[in-house]
C-alpha cells in the first residue's frame, strides 16, 4: 500500500479584497494530496491567525484531532479526521495569539497577546499552569519532539524554554515553575518564527530562531543554550518562517518580499576534502551573510513547510496560494488556491488511517478523549478529586496479523471424487487395503501380547 502524503493548511479571514472572486470560498482547514494537489477534506468553519492551529495523529487505536485558535475569540474548535463536523468548541480564559501540542498527545499550550502562557492537560481539560512568560505577545508555542520542553517567543525578542515537568509541579518550591530553564536573547525585535530540529531535546540538538531584525539565528538545545551562529539576510528582507530539513543539512526562510533564502547548515572543507556543520564558533563569531534568494513569489510569505521526505517544498503566500517546488531544483510543480486569507498554517503529513471517507470501521477508530478546558487554575484538591476517563480497548493493530496467517484449505467441491481421473481412485483404493491389513496386525499383535501377559502372570503365581 503507498503512503499518501497530504498538506494540512488553514488560512486567516484577511488578506485579499473583497471584491476577490474568492470571497466565496468558506473559511475551512484543508487536506489535499501533494502528489496531485487534489482536494481530499475540509473541517468547516475555521479561520486562524498564524501559528494557532496544531493536531494529534491517529496512533494506537485512537482517532486524532485538529485543534485551531478562532479568529479574533477566545474559543478553540477541535475536529476529529473521521468526523466533517465539528467534535468540540473549548471557551478559553482569554483570546490566544498561538497554540501548540505536545508530540505525545498529552498536553496543550496557548500563549496570549499580553503574554501569558498557559499549560492544559488534554484528557481532564485541567489548567496545570498559567504564568506571565513575557512583557509582550506570546508569538509562538512550540514543543521539543520529546514533549519535554516548552519553548515560547514573544514580540519582546526573547524566547523562554521551560521544562514541562517543571511546569506540572505544582507542589515544587524550591523553583517556582514561571522560571525558565533557559532563554534565547539576541535578538532586537519581535520574535517571527521558531524552529526546533527533531533532535531537539533532552539530549541536546539545535533550534532556529528568525526575528524582524533580519536575522536568523542557530541555537544549542542543551543548557545553557548558547548561540552557534548568526544568518544575516539582506537589508530588504525580513524573515516571516523558517523550514528546517528534517536531517538538519539546510534551512528555508521565507520573507515578506516573497523571497526564500535557502541557509547551508554544512560547508565542504576543499583542502581536507569533508563537510563541517556551519557555526559553532559562538557569540563572537562573525555573522554569515546570505544574499540571493531561491525561490520567488508576487506575494509576501507567511508560512513554509517541506515534505516528509524534504523532496518538495510548500509556500504559502498572503494571497491565499500555496506554491509547490520541488527539491533541490525549487522548480515550481503546481499552485492550490483553496483560500481566500493569507494562509496561516501549512504542513505535511501521513493520511491519517481514519480519514473520513476511508473503508474503516469506527469500531476500530475511537476519537481521542477530550475535555473542555478550564479557564481558572484548581486546587490540588480539586485535581486529586478530577475523574480521567480511560478507553480500554484492544490495539487494533493484532487485526494485521489476520493478513499473515496460512489460507484455510478449501474443501473441495461436491462431486469433484466422481470427476477425479481412475488412477487417482486405484491409488486410494490401494491406500485403503493397506489400512485395512495394517489394523489386522495390530490386533493380531495386540491377542499375542494379551497371550503373553496372561502366561507371566499365571507362571508367577503359581511358583
Amino acid at each position: 500500500m503507498t503512503l499518501q502524503e497530504l498538506i494540512l493548511s488553514a488560512s486567516s479571514a484577511t488578506g485579499l479584497p473583497q471584491t476577490s472572486a474568492r470571497t466565496t470560498f468558506t473559511p475551512s482547514i484543508q487536506l489535499h494530496d501533494l502528489a496531485t494537489t487534489a482536494h481530499v477534506q475540509a473541517f468547516k468553519t475555521s479561520s486562524n491567525e498564524k501559528n494557532c492551529l496544531a493536531y494529534v495523529p491517529s496512533r494506537n487505536g485512537l482517532g486524532g484531532t485538529v485543534w485551531a485558535v478562532q479568529e479574533g475569540k477566545a474559543i478553540v474548535g477541535v475536529w476529529a479526521w473521521q468526523k466533517d463536523q465539528q467534535h468540540l468548541k473549548c471557551h478559553l480564559p482569554e483570546r490566544l495569539s498561538c497554540l501548540s501540542i505536545s508530540p505525545n498527545g498529552v498536553w496543550v499550550a496557548g500563549g496570549s497577546p499580553n503574554g501569558q502562557v498557559y499549560l492544559w492537560e488534554i484528557a481532564s481539560g485541567l489548567l496545570l499552569a498559567s504564568w506571565s512568560a513575557h512583557y509582550r505577545a506570546v508569538t509562538s508555542v512550540h514543543y521539543s519532539s520529546d514533549s519535554a520542553y516548552l519553548v515560547t517567543a514573544s514580540a519582546d525578542g526573547s524566547v523562554h524554554i521551560f521544562l514541562v515537568s517543571q511546569l506540572i509541579d505544582t507542589e515544587s518550591s524550591s523553583s517556582p515553575h514561571s522560571k525558565p530553564l533557559g532563554s534565547l536573547g539576541d535578538h532586537t525585535l519581535t520574535i517571527t518564527a521558531v524552529a526546533l530540529g527533531k533532535t531537539a531535546g533532552v539530549t541536546g540538538g539545535r533550534c532556529w530562531t528568525a526575528s524582524e531584525d533580519g536575522t536568523v539565528k542557530m541555537w544549542s538545545f542543551a543548557a545553557p543554550f548558547d548561540l552557534l551562529a548568526t544568518f544575516v539576510l539582506p537589508a530588504s528582507a525580513v524573515p516571516t518562517t523558517l523550514a528546517v530539513d528534517p536531517a538538519e543539512r539546510f534551512l528555508y526562510a521565507g520573507t515578506r518580499a516573497g523571497d526564500v533564502y535557502i541557509i547551508p547548515l554544512y560547508k565542504r572543507k576543499a583542502q581536507m576534502g569533508r563537510v563541517e556543520a556551519v557555526g559553532g564558533d559562538g557569540a563572537g563569531a562573525p555573522p554569515v551573510t546570505v544574499e540571493t534568494p531561491c525561490v520567488h513569489v508576487d506575494a509576501a510569505i507567511t508560512c513554509l513547510s517541506l515534505s516528509l521526505s524534504a523532496t518538495h517544498l510548500l509556500v504559502g503566500t498572503s494571497a491565499g496560494d500555496i506554491h509547490v517546488h520541488s527539491l533541490p531544483s525549487h522548480q515550481h510543480i503546481r499552485t492550490i488556491s483553496a483560500h481566500r486569507g493569507a494562509i496561516s498554517h501549512l504542513s505535511t503529513l501521513p493520511s491519517p488511517a481514519d480519514l473520513i471517507g476511508k473503508s474503516v470501521r469506527a469500531d476500530d477508530w475511537a476519537v481521542m478523549d477530550v475535555r473542555n478546558l478550564e479557564r481558572m487554575r484548581t486546587n490540588r484538591g480539586a485535581k486529586d478529586a478530577q475523574d480521567a476517563g480511560v478507553l480500554l480497548r484492544p490495539n487494533n493493530r493484532t487485526n494485521l496479523l489476520n493478513t499473515v496467517r496460512a489460507v484455510p484449505l478449501q474443501p473441495p467441491p461436491h462431486g469433484s471424487a466422481r470427476s477425479a481421473p481412475s488412477g487417482q481412485q486405484a491409488d486410494v483404493a490401494a491406500l485403503q487395503d493397506e489400512i485395512r491389513r495394517l489394523k489386522g496386525a495390530l490386533d493380531k499383535a495386540v491377542k499375542i501380547n494379551d497371550r503373553m501377559w496372561s502366561g507371566v502372570v499365571d507362571l508367577k503365581m503359581t511358583q
